[in-house]
């Protein structure tokens, strides 16, 4: 898969992107603010992203998941500690991973979602995740 990292921690969004290309994914960014993250999407098209809510100089992630969702119907999973602001933009998102996570378990929790998009439910839910209503489209 084709995954946007939307992160401005630099260390977190080195361990996730060297996470998701050692499962085999390919990896946009990071990005580390909505602007950034908006113009790689003019060039390519992700398959999933995983997007911070808190970003560089005051930015918000959601902008970057409405952007998304309204122009390319890419999905996107939130990975915040920011819950309540997650939860209150659910309808952009097909779920959150709470901050901090295990970033090793990111390739199970790609897998997941990747499978939900295709209406292939597993069995289980990956440890830290919460489903919102929107992951299968």
């Amino acid at each position: 898969m084709l995954i946007l990292v939307v992160e401005d921690e630099p260390l977190v969004a080195f361990a996730m992107e060297w996470t998701l290309k050692s499962a085999g994914h390919q990896v946009m960014g990071p990005a580390d603010s909505v602007d950034d993250a908006i113009a790689l999407c003019r060039h390519s098209r992700p398959d999933l992203a995983l997007i911070d809510l808190n970003l560089r100089d005051g930015g918000d992630g959601v902008e970057v998941a409405r952007y998304l969702q309204g122009r390319h119907e890419i999905p996107a999973l939130f990975l915040s500690a920011q819950v309540a602001h997650a939860r209150a933009n659910r309808h952009l998102a097909c779920g959150l991973v709470r901050k901090p996570y295990d970033s090793a378990l990111l390739p199970q929790i790609v897998e997941f979602v990747s499978k939900v998009a295709r209406d292939k439910w597993p069995a289980a839910v990956p440890h830290g995740m919460e489903i919102f209503s929107t992951c299968n489209g």
